[in-house]
């Protein structure tokens, strides 16, 4: 989703949850009371104006909606928001509110001070929250969704799946692709963009410590677009590929793409066994950091976040890198705290763009900050090579101007804005 400018209001949702007698199946469930309680931290008088709240159960995928509403401004004894089932739960909230602000205007050649009162979007989210008997406390913090009316770049398309050659029995490896779209009304370029895979994946979570979610994005592939400033021109509504291999793959497998009209390829040498595939003809992005010393793919289980960002001028590559290492540790499975390796922070304020992806199936987290991205989305149900290949997602169109250019819809919330397990866009027709 487009990492837009946004202001943190601080949330506390309350719950007092107290156990109500069991059922005649003997499924424990909590009463939900809450209280919300808002920090202002844009405009005067912040006040939430409509809402909803879903509590969607990790383990049978079970949604409970609630709509923000007068109960919420009562004492917790005096209303119960839902009665749910014990359990793990996804929580998000999504709303609107309004405030005041005053501008000042020239009134008869006086600046005169008016105040005006705005609506601004606002969502937040927070997953694997624990619900059951006793007190809780849920902190959620939700995001001012300020609108970018110029518009920048967004990730249109992710196609991570790859093709897979029935004939053989096996991937095929080189035509993975994300296509990145001019979703503003200007000319922009492409110099310095930077292209980001995050460490975690989507599908484990482990205590990792420190937690930076809501500074940056750990990441273990840092590849930026090479040029000066404006060698790179994407015009309105136009798109450039970025690609594993810019060459013609129908001519090894003809359900493959042909991408020798791509605008730029990762590559990384690969090994004298196993070489990387280098077109002389299209640039190659340039390898700020990359985890692995052989090729890198694309997570074809669809299990970890992809983001575009920029860092900022003056900054050089071994800056970066000597400055936003991740001395991280994590608790493994069997208990043991083990070091988190490969991996740098990508501050939040540098990302235009983040996608989580994640198999349907296997879905634990999400591992940027929800003021970049509170949804996810998939390419395939679950995790085989066979179902995912040829399966990409692919962000919707949200109007067409009259002359023809396409803004497609950039919510920050993956799950809406993308057609999730969908084919290719580059792909053969079947």
């Amino acid at each position: 989703m487009k990492k837009v400018k946004y202001l943190a209001l601080a949330v506390l949702l309350t719950g007092s949850f107290a156990m109500t007698s069991c059922s005649d199946d003997d499924v424990a469930t909590t009463q939900v009371n809450a209280n919300l309680n808002i920090s202002n931290s844009i405009g005067n008088d912040l006040t939430v104006k409509t809402g909803t709240y879903t509590f969607a159960n990790v383990s049978t995928g079970l949604e409970t909606t609630i709509d923000y509403g007068s109960t919420l401004t009562r004492a917790a004894s005096e209303s119960t928001l839902a009665t749910l089932t014990d359990g793990l739960y996804n929580v998000t909230f999504i709303g609107t509110a309004t405030y005041t602000y005053t501008e000042t205007q020239i009134v008869e050649n006086e600046e005169v001070e008016v105040e005006k009162t705005a609506e601004a979007d606002i969502q937040g989210s927070q997953q694997n929250v624990e619900v059951k008997g006793g007190s809780v406390t849920l902190n959620l913090t939700v995001y001012v969704q300020n609108k970018d009316e110029k518009g920048n770049f967004v990730i249109a398309e992710i196609f991570a799946g790859g093709s897979y050659n029935t004939a053989t029995g096996k991937q095929y490896n080189g035509d993975q692709y994300i296509r990145i779209h001019n979703n503003s009304s200007e000319t922009l370029y492409a110099d310095g963009l930077v292209l980001l895979e995050s460490k975690f994946t989507t599908s484990q979570k482990f205590d990792y410590t420190p937690n930076v979610m809501d500074q940056a994005m750990v990441v273990q592939v840092v590849a930026r677009v090479p040029g000066t400033g404006k060698e790179h021109p994407v015009l309105p509504g136009k798109s450039i590929i970025l690609c594993d291999n810019a060459i013609d793959h129908t001519e090894a497998l003809s359900t493959s793409a042909n991408l020798t009209n791509a605008d730029f390829e990762w590559y990384t040498g690969g090994t004298s066994s196993n070489p990387d595939v280098d077109n002389p003809d299209v640039p190659n992005l340039d390898m700020i950091f990359n985890y692995t010393k052989t090729i890198w793919l694309l997570a074809k289980q669809g299990n970890r976040a992809y983001a575009i960002g920029r860092i900022p001028e003056g900054i050089s590559s071994e800056n970066f890198i000597a400055d936003n290492l991740y001395d991280g540790t994590y608790i493994a499975v069997n208990g043991k705290e083990m070091p988190v390796t490969n991996a740098y922070k990508f501050p939040n304020e540098w990302i235009i763009d983040a996608v989580n992806l994640s198999p349907k199936t296997a879905y634990v987290w999400n591992v940027v900050s929800p003021a970049l991205d509170m949804g996810y989305s998939y390419i395939g149900e679950g995790t085989a090579a066979v179902e995912n290949a040829g399966k990409a997602v692919v962000r919707r169109t949200s109007y067409t101007t009259e002359d023809g250019r396409a803004v497609l819809q950039d919510t920050n919330n993956s799950s809406v804005d993308f057609k999730a397990s969908v084919r290719a866009t580059l792909l053969p027709a079947q």
